[in-house]
């Protein structure tokens, strides 16, 4: 399937039809996932996907659809559709495509030539291994949640009628295991995980499953502490959710709507001086690079918090035109069925100058925490309630696993209490941070 053929031919359609503006976003994707549970194959799945979805905009009115029949009669019933559904829309004076034309996008490297050779009895072997492995490695461990192993490969485009014509092309890959420690009401549950562009940059199955049974022992055990306000500190892996939060906060919508506590922050000190907040996707081979966002422009890195300070809020073309306002945009794409919306795509949080075990040697008593159950942040009032688990500290050591414990407080007391930041980023994903120390935080749990 030519792919830009068929993107350009329909944003030429869709002018014709009447449109002053058209886009096209179209895509294939194949995929593959299959779960194993004690060995057994308990879920087996390939599928392929092809789709178009098309905005087009007529004297600012707009329509969207999409269609999973690219036959040459169903593209045309869909431009006809949308470009009748556009005229019957009310006009919005932000209604419309970017304001620029074609862009250059980097070569990231995101492709894969020999995932399509791997076989699939390998990528089963894979998940039955590291389950294999972890349920062998520690008497503790008593049952197993199931190893998994996924895989895919992308091809697509962003086409618009002011000359966008952007061709994607990514591979994608993982493997996970989940495991059970201990009986009765003392279990534990917990896993890992590797998701790489490369087959062959997959993390060693030993590891995986190593690292799964080591997180989940360690929790064996664990019980609740005395509420207390204490030094907190986030582990990296748990770091990510904490963030995620604060990023809930910043979507420039919500700021011009006044809906987010960060309404006014622009410009001003969010967070400690520690803090630097980076958008990246332009980093070669990482499963979240991308050469263009969903608007088909060109990616680059922005700063969206320099050493404590807010600098930019996540805007799209339209909702930054919506709220007047000239900066960087940063659009998503949920695949041909979404339109664009405003979004971070690869969040790194800047690494510190402390040693992770810096973060511990004051500490009489405190909290590391090693998992969230959300993300606390209330994006609209800026509280900051959620329940977490890790490990109690005393004299700068962990001395027992904690878990049934709430955090609480306010997200902007929380930001700019951070005091230390370690140097022990691990980017895994689309949002990676350092461990770093709160010098305070409620932590709700038993009494007395």
């Amino acid at each position: 399937m030519d792919i830009r053929k068929i993107g350009e031919d329909t944003v030429k359609k869709a002018v014709k039809a009447g449109a002053h503006e058209a886009e096209v976003c179209l895509e294939t994707v194949k995929s593959f996932n299959v779960g194993v549970r004690n060995g057994e194959v308990e879920s087996l799945k390939t599928s392929t996907a092809k789709g178009l979805g098309l905005r087009v905009f007529i004297d600012k009115q707009y329509a969207f659809s999409y269609t999973s029949d690219l036959s040459a009669a169903a593209i045309e019933d869909a431009v006809k559709r949308t470009v009748d559904m556009a005229r019957m829309t009310e006009a919005k004076p932000w209604h419309g495509l970017p304001d620029f034309g074609p862009q250059k996008p980097p070569d990231l490297d995101i492709f894969d030539p020999g995932m399509e050779a791997v076989p699939d009895e390998k990528k089963i072997a894979i998940a039955r291994e590291v389950e294999k492995i972890a349920l062998a490695s520690d008497e503790r461990i008593t049952n197993s949640y199931g190893g998994s192993f996924s895989n895919g490969m992308r091809e697509g485009g962003i086409f618009n009628s002011k000359g966008v014509s952007c061709l994607l092309k990514e591979t994608s890959c993982a493997f996970s295991v989940s495991v059970i420690a201990g009986e009765g009401a003392g279990m534990q549950g917990g896993g890992w995980s590797s998701a790489k562009r490369y087959f062959k940059d997959l993390a060693p199955v030993e590891e995986v499953a190593r690292t799964a049974v080591e997180r989940t022992t360690a929790m064996l055990g664990a019980r609740p502490t005395a509420t207390a306000r204490v030094p907190v500190v986030f582990d990296r892996y748990a770091a990510p959710s904490f963030w995620a939060g604060i990023l809930s906060a910043l979507n420039g919508d919500a700021a011009f709507r006044k809906t987010t506590f960060m309404a006014e922050m622009l410009d001003q000190p969010i967070a400690s001086p520690l803090i630097t907040v980076v958008d990246d996707p332009t980093i070669p081979r990482h499963i979240a690079a991308t050469p263009f966002d969903g608007e088909g422009g060109a990616v680059r890195k922005n700063t969206v918090i320099d050493k404590g300070v807010l600098k930019m809020f996540f805007y799209d073309s339209q909702t930054a035109r919506k709220a007047g306002v000239q900066t960087p945009t940063i659009a998503r794409r949920g695949g041909y069925k979404s339109g664009p919306f405003a979004g971070y795509l690869n969040i790194i949080v800047a690494n510190g100058a402390s040693r992770p075990e810096d973060l511990f040697k004051d500490m009489k008593q405190g909290l590391w925490v090693h998992g969230m159950r959300g993300t606390g942040t209330d994006a609209t009032t800026g509280s900051f309630s959620v329940g977490v688990s890790g490990f109690w500290i005393e004299d700068g050591k962990p001395v027992h696993p904690v878990d049934g414990v709430t955090l609480g407080g306010t997200t902007r007391d929380i930001l700019n209490a951070i005091d230390m930041v370690a140097d022990d980023l691990d980017m895994r994903g689309g949002l990676s941070s350092p461990s770093f120390r709160v010098a305070e935080i409620t932590v709700g749990g038993k009494k007395g």
